[in-house]
């Protein structure tokens, strides 16, 4: 091998090994908690809408996502925790999207918008916090009188859809 050819392939073999080692990763391999965190308390979403029951199931849906992935073990006191996540739902909201013929509505859409803060429970240190996060599920409605429970399995869709999308936003760094 010449020594040109050698020079050409000792600076590309150097210029991979700088690059390897530029501090670049990819977005969602990091994680904000610490390695030595190992259990999660879980306090209950405060409600600050006029809808009730759906601080229950987005604690409940948070908890069982948390405990599902095996990051973190979910107990029941946040007091022994050594992180605690708290949240609120701040708003509710019902409207129509879509209507039939007779001008009523056939399609609703419910949104609801939470915050949620993670924090090192000896240090009150805060790992994570989000505000104003919007999630959003549409229903047909089929029968006016049972709008409710067509709403109500709405609800468990958008405390579904928000666990996991704050789960995965604390676990891998989103």
């Amino acid at each position: 091998m010449s020594t040109a050819r050698w020079s050409r392939v000792a600076i590309a073999g150097l210029a991979c090994a700088l690059a390897c080692g530029c501090g670049y990763t990819l977005v969602g391999t990091g994680s904000v908690l610490p390695a030595n965190l190992e259990t999660l308390g879980v306090r209950p979403f405060a409600n600050r809408t006029t809808r009730p029951e759906i601080d229950q199931r987005v604690t409940e849906e948070v908890s069982r996502e948390f405990a599902k992935r095996g990051r973190l073990k979910v107990i029941a006191d946040p007091a022994q925790a050594d992180a605690v996540l708290d949240g609120a739902i701040l708003d509710f909201r019902t409207r129509p999207v879509q209507f039939n013929d007779a001008g009523r509505a056939s399609r609703v859409e419910s949104t609801v918008m939470l915050q949620a803060t993670l924090r090192v429970r000896a240090t009150d240190e805060i790992l994570w916090s989000q505000s104003q996060l919007v999630f959003r599920e549409q229903y047909d409605v089929q029968d006016e009188g049972d709008i409710t429970a067509q709403e109500s399995l709405a609800l468990d869709d958008i405390a579904r859809g928000a666990a996991g999308t704050l789960v995965t936003s604390i676990l891998e760094g989103f």
